[in-house]
């Protein structure tokens, strides 16, 4: 029967334009055409609430692509954190899973300070990502984020980036416990590691990951209070945890242990007013006791570590405007290191293509202890030049020209990549 009633609503629809366009005219010569039209509206309205009630209760898995001007697929959130709500705490679980990927050829052209020029291309098998969402209850949910990366060697490394288990108590109070991306700026809560998210082939500097040499702690394992304040006047995002502080070199991420009992804290908010939609602007801050590191000659003490940063950005169609800064301080009792980054992106939408410009600067004081090692930590000024096509709802094509110059190398580099979703 509900078969049925679907099949008539459909039939209906398709003569519902036809039907419209003789009463209209109709209209005009018979007051009973009109009397009739209204009629058979009321019918298609309540056959329209059958079919609704009907199919509800199958549509849970469903992703609702929303698209700009442009037909372009906006990109607010990630894809996986579309997240359907069971209809009460009784219901089972529901499941999403998603994934992402992409591949990359590169040119560069570099000139050492201290030896020789050296050109390279290579294509590059890029990460493969999944993500996985699950809906417990009506407040309580569970995501994870499992990444497989392909190193120069050959190796593959299987890596959890982002585990959480969530309570949602209210708009204005989550509460989650696991690991995820620590409160700093904007760039670090929005964009994952999902390539196909952000506009660019590769993330800002002084946003690198902390296995590529990345000089902020990235993630945290612990526990994070977040929330939206609704004023009239404006939005007010939030975001607070507290977790085990960064280990010992800056690639360590303490998982499962803390070496000392000082816990990493961080907080960060963001301002939204309602007067200009897409623009926003923000601060943050963190503090960590980084523990010693007796292997190491000149890191026999723990470092005091402060973070201290300043965000706004304009995201409304076609423009794209983000902008970033970040200080570190670093106190180990026998000196002191202040380090400086961040960075500017423009963009403007045209159909499906966005051409981007990016400034990334690193302000990098040297001999700093806790970055003894990390090969592109150095004071540096890349400008990135490039065009992003959606070829697909959910796969891009990038093409960038990017210029260095650091300390050590200048060089010249052509990067391209197509990055996806799935």
């Amino acid at each position: 029967m509900s078969r049925f009633i679907i099949l008539l609503f459909a039939f209906l629809s398709l003569l519902n334009p036809f039907y419209l366009a003789f009463a209209d005219d109709a209209a005009v010569k018979a007051h009973d055409n009109a009397e009739e039209l209204r009629i058979l509206r009321k019918e298609v309205a309540e056959l329209r609430a059958i079919v609704e009630k009907l199919t509800q209760g199958h549509v849970e898995n469903k992703t609702e692509i929303v698209e700009n001007k442009s037909g372009i697929v906006e990109n607010k959130t990630e894809l996986a954190e579309i997240k359907p709500k069971p209809h009460s705490d009784f219901d089972v679980p529901s499941l999403s899973l998603r994934g992402f990927g992409d591949f990359q050829y590169d040119y560069v052209d570099e000139s050492f300070i201290d030896s020789a020029d050296e050109d390279t291309n290579h294509f590059t098998n890029g990460d493969v990502g999944f993500m996985i969402y699950s809906q417990i209850s009506q407040k309580l949910s569970f995501f994870s984020e499992t990444l497989f990366e392909f190193k120069s060697g050959g190796e593959t490394d299987f890596d959890v980036e982002r585990v959480l288990l969530k309570y949602e108590y209210a708009d204005w109070l989550n509460i989650s416990i696991g690991r995820d991306h620590t409160p700093l700026g904007y760039w670090n809560q929005h964009y994952h590691h999902a390539s196909w998210s952000h506009t660019t082939v590769d993330r800002p500097l002084i946003f690198r990951f902390e296995g590529d040499d990345g000089i902020l702690p990235i993630h945290y394992v612990g526990l994070g209070v977040s929330g939206n304040l609704a004023f009239d006047f404006a939005n007010i995002n939030y975001s607070l945890m507290i977790g085990n502080g960064r280990g010992k070199v800056t690639s360590s991420v303490q998982i499962v242990e803390d070496l000392n009992d000082d816990k990493q804290v961080a907080f960060k908010f963001t301002v939204e007013p309602n007067a200009l939609k897409g623009f926003g602007f923000g601060a943050n801050i963190l503090y960590d006791v980084i523990p010693n590191n007796a292997d190491l000659v000149g890191r026999e003490n723990e470092i005091d570590e402060l973070i201290a940063g300043a965000h706004f950005y304009y995201t409304q169609d076609p423009y794209e405007l983000i902008a970033e800064y970040q200080y570190i301080h670093h106190d180990d009792l026998r000196s002191t290191k202040s380090h400086h980054g961040g960075y500017l992106q423009l963009a403007y939408i045209i159909d499906k293509f966005k051409p981007y410009y990016r400034l990334d600067v690193l302000d990098i004081t040297s001999d700093d202890p806790y970055f003894h090692g990390l090969r592109d930590v150095e004071d540096s000024i890349q400008h990135t030049f490039g065009v992003r096509y959606e070829w697909f709802p959910f796969a891009a094509l990038k093409l960038e020209y990017r210029r260095m110059d650091s300390d050590s190398v200048d060089s010249n580099a052509i990067a391209s990549q197509v990055s996806f979703m799935y």
